[in-house]
């Protein structure tokens, strides 16, 4: 009976933390996990992505056709559509590869085709030039073979006497000699005869060969000519197809976004709480988190370069009195700011930027790419510094057309006060619809820097807030909560 009852008092705990589970982890995150890429999706060829993305483009499809017979005006209708613009953008950025991937193989060929046609007009030249010296060989050949042709029918003709004949047959010794010189010369005559021809032979074969494999080379050269041409104008077609699509997707992409940024201004408009819109271009956050980044480190090389132990000179004076005693020298103290850890006194400790809005009305990662905190609160409410520190930015972010993009008028502080961790700290702050201070400025804890606004990628009145350490990098924003009261 009690094992019964401890059974019964387990599965208890079991659903209600089950239920606790469900409630408490967003819905969005669940259906993110459910359609998230395949574990080795980086891995995989362009082809298998390209399958991936479309199949989970149905799966979303579906679920939205699904939720919206209910309503689209919802946080999980939403979420949903943003997964389907997250799809797209990368399937965007597939067929921005493949178009890059062309161009390439387009350059690549057209400059193999230029080379493969100097290389055939310099063939030509070379088989003209050939075959010019070819001729000349050619008639030397023939002169040297005609010459030897003669000899040899002469000696044919003057019998078979051997050399031994000629000298067994002299009648006197001068004879003799004679016939041996003669003997001599006519061997070396014929022997060098022989070697010409043989040499000038030679050199009519190799011309000839030489001649064969350039002819061959300009066979083959005209060959691969013809086939980078038709794969050349393959490329291109394929090139235009490709940027058809690409423009088609993109058209829908923004599409999608247009519908997503209005459905969420729907949603926080009936919530009463704003945020950001959730669809940007990576590369326009990569510039400014670029600039944020920068501005950062040339706060800390400063830093550091300030805080290097230097030492001051002492100044001493001495002073004669009118009965000629001299005063004890006086030493000016040194104005050496020695470097020394984060204490009670210099350590970070954050304020609220909206005095009168404390409750965090979108939470730190609530969706992908969320890299702060959100405070709603009405237009023009006082943003001040979360801590004292120096202004390293204080600008406007605006599109061709004059309107605000991404953090809108916004600000970031470089703190002169360390974390607990003796770390820099930077904050900043987006979104406003004036700045009240530029970038250089000292600004006390509490100061106002700003009137809140809805400029740039906002749904509508509110403070985004970040908080990033050690450094002003994208990577390094943190959650806000753990240093605000």
């Amino acid at each position: 009976m009690k094992q019964s009852k401890l059974f019964f008092r387990v599965m208890s705990v079991l659903l209600t933390l089950c239920l606790f589970i469900t409630a408490v982890v967003p819905q969005s995150v669940i259906m993110a996990s459910a359609n998230a890429y395949p574990d080795n999706y980086d891995n995989l060829t362009n082809e298998q992505k390209q399958a991936v993305i479309e199949q989970r483009l149905k799966e979303v499809n579906a679920k939205l056709s699904t939720l919206g017979k209910e309503s689209k005006e919802t946080e999980e209708y939403i979420d949903t559509l943003d997964q389907k613009i997250g799809y797209l953008q990368n399937q965007l950025n597939l067929d921005k590869q493949k178009i890059t991937d062309s161009n390439n193989k387009i350059t690549n060929l057209k400059q193999v085709y230029e080379n493969n046609k100097t290389e055939i007009a310099n063939l030509k030249v070379e088989i003209e030039e050939l075959s010019k010296e070819s001729v000349v060989i050619q008639k030397k050949f023939d002169v040297s073979y005609s010459e030897y042709s003669e000899r040899a029918k002469a000696m044919y003709i003057s019998g078979n006497m051997t050399v031994l004949e000629m000298l067994l047959t002299c009648d006197d010794i001068s004879t003799l000699f004679t016939r041996l010189e003669m003997i001599k010369r006519v061997s070396k005559y014929d022997k060098e005869l022989l070697n010409s021809l043989k040499e000038e032979g030679q050199r009519l074969l190799d011309s000839r060969e030489k001649l064969q494999q350039k002819n061959d080379k300009l066979e083959q050269d005209q060959t691969v000519l013809i086939e980078t041409q038709e794969t050349l104008t393959q490329t291109v077609k394929e090139l235009e197809t490709q940027q058809l699509d690409f423009t088609q997707k993109q058209k829908d992409y923004e599409t999608e976004k247009k519908e997503s940024d209005e459905l969420l201004v729907k949603l926080h408009q009936q919530k009463g709480e704003y945020s950001e819109l959730r669809n940007q271009e990576q590369a326009e956050l990569d510039a400014i988190n670029a600039d944020i980044a920068a501005a950062a480190d040339r706060y800390i090389k400063e830093q550091e370069k300030n805080t290097t132990t230097t030492t001051t000179t002492k100044k001493t004076t001495t002073t004669t009195k009118p009965n000629g005693d001299t005063d004890k020298p006086t030493s000016k103290p040194s104005t050496q700011k020695p470097t020394e850890k984060p204490t009670s006194s210099n350590r970070l400790s954050l304020t609220y930027p909206v005095p009168s809005q404390t409750r965090i009305t979108c939470d730190y990662g609530e969706y992908k790419g969320h890299t702060g905190v959100d405070f709603s609160c009405a237009s023009n409410s006082k943003v001040v510094a979360a801590e004292s520190g120096k202004v390293i930015i204080s600008t406007d972010l605006k599109n061709s057309d004059g309107s605000y993009r991404s953090y809108g008028r916004y600000i970031v502080i470089a703190h002169d006060k360390k974390d607990a961790k003796g770390n820099y700290v930077f904050t900043l702050y987006a979104h406003n619809s004036q700045r009240l201070v530029s970038e250089g400025d000292y600004v006390k804890k509490g100061q106002q820097i700003a009137k809140s606004g809805s400029t740039g990628n906002s749904t509508g009145p509110h403070c985004h807030f970040e908080v990033r350490t050690p450094t002003g990098l994208y990577e390094d924003c943190v959650n806000p909560r753990p240093y605000l009261p």
